[in-house]
């Protein structure tokens, strides 16, 4: 007759289940078998993390024991992002041009123009920004003081955003006489959250001559 035997070790499920018998001690009671001798401590290690190509599948291998593993890692690189399409406008102005203190100097063409997110019109001084993100602005003229002026003359060339002056986009020297010439470079980042937003650039201070000018606005990216 089988019994119910609390115990799992094989001696004991043996006799309770009729290969063989215990006689008496084959009853729902503790294990009477001696117990074996403790088992070694389990260690698990982290062995080499490696960068697998795009697209696979990741891997742990084992390199040690099943006592004393050593797990190495392939982790699959990211499959590259889409690039993102270039858009600019780059402008730029031949003849040499007058201009009073404050007026925003004009580019009378544009050598190129790519995308939709900045635009501007040939023989105008104002260039739009369509598209929310950050912006790089490169200027580069040359400014000379007209002789009406009363010298010396500091003329301050700056980049206007939205009818204000940029920071840190402002180029100023100061004319002892009408001979003289500055060459205004200047490139700066700017945030566009609203749309449109203009871009002007404009000497203060002084009347003024503007030659060899030129303006690229290029979008980088997402704010």
């Amino acid at each position: 007759m089988r019994r119910h035997c609390s115990c799992h070790c094989p001696v004991c499920r043996s006799c309770c289940h009729g290969s063989f018998s215990l006689g008496p001690l084959c009853v729902p009671s503790p294990c009477v078998c001696p117990p074996g001798p403790p088992g070694a401590a389990a260690t698990v290690t982290i062995g080499t993390v490696t960068t697998g190509a795009p697209g696979t599948p990741a891997e742990v291998t084992n390199s040690g024991t099943a006592q004393n593993a050593v797990l190495n890692f392939t982790i699959p690189q990211g499959l590259p992002g889409a690039s993102q399409p270039v858009s600019l406008v780059s402008s730029y102005s031949t003849p040499p041009q007058p201009g009073a203190s404050g007026t925003p100097i004009t580019f009378d063409r544009n050598a190129l123009s790519l995308g939709s997110d900045i635009s501007h019109t040939s023989g105008s001084n104002t260039f739009t920004i369509n598209q929310p993100g950050v912006y790089s602005v490169e200027f580069h003229g040359v400014i000379t003081p007209t002789a009406n002026n009363s010298f010396p003359v500091n003329i301050n060339t700056s980049l206007e955003v939205n009818g204000s002056v940029q920071s840190g986009a402002s180029v100023p020297f100061t004319f002892q006489n009408a001979t003289q010439s500055s060459e205004v470079s200047f490139t700066v980042p700017i945030s566009v959250t609203d749309v449109p937003t203009t871009l002007q650039v404009a000497p203060f201070g002084g009347n003024y001559l503007a030659d060899a000018v030129s303006m690229t606005v290029t979008r980088l990216g997402n704010s």
